[in-house]
């Protein structure tokens, strides 16, 4: 199934807010025939800064992707993922980006190579699952630091306030 891809137009803006978002429309009346689901729910405007970094890091951070699970020094010789679901805390919380550990030896995961533009979820508690950021970058070998780009930002919720509802 195709879709329309739907980039923000201010990409690329300036490091501190690159406007780094896209969104894929899909047709409704054929995605509705094949899947039964919910779309994610996203953050309402500014809900990660009003939680604020310590609060995020006590809650659980999935962060979703088909690439690698980790690299090596050879990229060509990356280990693909295993179908694991794996947790990561946060290190920082910043205007655009969250930063998330994902140390392995603290039990953590992450992003790696081919998991750009994937989901980040939050459980918020009491049920709530939000899809706080979007995978942009990390460090090279996998091993410390997933990059995610907020989706409770003006500059990203006046992007998908164009193409989805937000609360």
């Amino acid at each position: 199934m195709e879709g329309v891809e739907h980039h923000d137009p201010g990409y690329p803006g300036p490091a501190s807010d690159p406007h780094d978002i896209a969104v894929v429309e899909l047709p409704a009346g054929p995605v509705a025939a094949r899947w039964d689901f919910e779309p994610a729910e996203l953050p309402t405007a500014n809900e990660l800064t009003a939680l604020g970094s310590r609060v995020l890091d006590s809650r659980p951070w999935t962060v979703a992707g088909y690439g690698t699970q980790e690299a090596t020094r050879d990229p060509d010789r990356a280990h693909l993922a295993g179908g694991e679901r794996l947790e990561a805390t946060v290190n920082a919380l910043n205007a655009a980006w969250v930063r998330l550990a994902m140390n392995e030896s603290r039990g953590l995961g992450g992003a790696c190579y081919g998991d750009s533009g994937g989901p980040n979820y939050v459980d918020l508690g009491g049920g709530r699952e939000v899809l706080a950021a979007i995978t942009i970058t990390g460090d090279v070998p996998c091993y410390a630091t997933n990059v995610a780009y907020r989706t409770d930002t003006a500059n990203a919720r006046a992007f998908l306030g164009t193409r989805v509802a937000l609360s």
